[in-house]
């Protein structure tokens, strides 16, 4: 008897598993096949400032919303339901409460806030996305169609759209903001003198760095129109004087002479591996002996599985932004480093699926 009982309770323990798992896989199903629409809820929350409103009142009622939007109750309604569905907001009664997770990456005076990323992923990425299919069939960014300009990048054609590049720049300056505390912690640069960040854009990452170590000048190298916005970042935070933006394409002119440190912060991403090695190999050459390569980044699994940033990523840098780059493995960018000349490494692995890979030229 006692056998059939904990055979019977296996059999109840085994169903309910699988039930609450089918339906978890359930859920995972909706949010694949129904993205677009769960995403432009939270853009048009973002863009409405809900999250804000929200927190600003603790809890509100779908009609007081409703007025302080100048909205209409059946599309405020449906935004609601969207954004409950989505746990981002709670429901008690009559009023919405942002929930936990709203309040750390969706209201604005949070320190870890996303909205510039939603922007970027609205704005920019939406639009080219739908070339999925197509760039991968022709092995180029053929969502790059959807913004009219010179050259054969996201980021030469920016040039050409001032606020879309500005919106780019602000997502670009809240990823390094919410990864660079990581690099902060574990990068010792105690005997480095100059440290230039390559493709570093308006400056977030060499800033925080200048700071945190006082006897470091640097500066960043990156395109014209980029190098302009980080001078003036640079003159705002009262650096000017410890850091320089230097003009050119890192793959065609000459590196900035003088820097014991060069930096690649979330850049290699955007090349293909060809092009990498041949960057690396023009830092190694350039750099003075005991000289460092930095590089910071989002790291693919070695098997190839995963993870789940490395297979959100790489399809952007496929369609949109180069059409030769992805998430790479954490061995490939071992490869590149050893054949470019370096054999001292230091290899950390960090949270958020972030590695940091030093090299020294010896």
């Amino acid at each position: 008897m006692r056998h059939l009982v904990r055979i019977f309770r296996t059999f109840i323990a085994v169903y309910v598993f699988e039930k609450v798992l089918f339906r978890n896989k359930i859920r995972e199903l909706y949010l694949v096949l129904s993205g677009h629409i769960y995403f432009q809820t939270l853009a048009a929350a973002v863009r409405l400032g809900v999250f804000d409103i929200i927190n600003s009142r603790k809890r509100i009622t779908k009609d007081e919303l409703a007025g302080l939007l100048k909205i209409e109750e059946k599309p405020c309604r449906i935004l609601l339901l969207g954004l409950t569905s989505l746990n981002l907001l709670k429901k008690k009664g009559e009023f919405y409460y942002n929930s936990k997770l709203a309040e750390i990456s969706f209201v604005s005076s949070s320190p870890k806030c996303i909205n510039n990323i939603v922007n970027w992923q609205n704005f920019i990425n939406y639009k080219a996305m739908p070339y999925f299919y197509e760039s991968i069939l022709q092995n180029t960014n053929v969502g790059l169609k959807e913004f009219p300009g010179n050259g054969t990048t996201l980021y030469e054609r920016l040039a050409s759209h001032p606020e879309l590049e500005q919106v780019f720049q602000l997502a670009m300056e809240d990823i390094s903001r919410q990864a660079n505390q990581q690099l902060l912690e574990n990068l010792d640069l105690s005997n480095t003198k100059f440290a230039v960040d390559i493709g570093g854009g308006a400056g977030e990452n060499i800033m925080k760095l200048v700071k945190a170590n006082e006897h470091l000048k640097g500066g960043v190298f990156d395109s014209p129109s980029v190098a302009a916005l980080a001078r003036d970042n640079f003159k705002n935070h009262g650096l000017s004087t410890r850091l320089t933006a230097y003009e050119g394409n890192c793959f065609h002119d000459p590196l900035p002479k003088g820097p014991d440190c060069f930096i690649l912060c979330h850049f290699l991403t955007i090349w293909s591996l060809e092009k990498n090695y041949k960057l690396i190999q023009n830092v190694y050459n350039t750099l003075p002996d005991g000289g460092k390569l930095v590089i910071f980044n989002m790291m693919q699994n070695n098997n190839e599985t995963g993870p789940m940033s490395a297979s959100m990523g790489s399809p952007y840098f496929l369609t949109l932004a180069t059409g030769e780059g992805m998430l790479y493995t954490w061995n490939e960018y071992l490869q590149l480093i050893r054949k470019a000349g370096f054999s001292k490494i230091k290899v950390s692995k960090l949270p958020m699926h972030h590695g940091l890979l030093v090299a020294e030229k010896t």
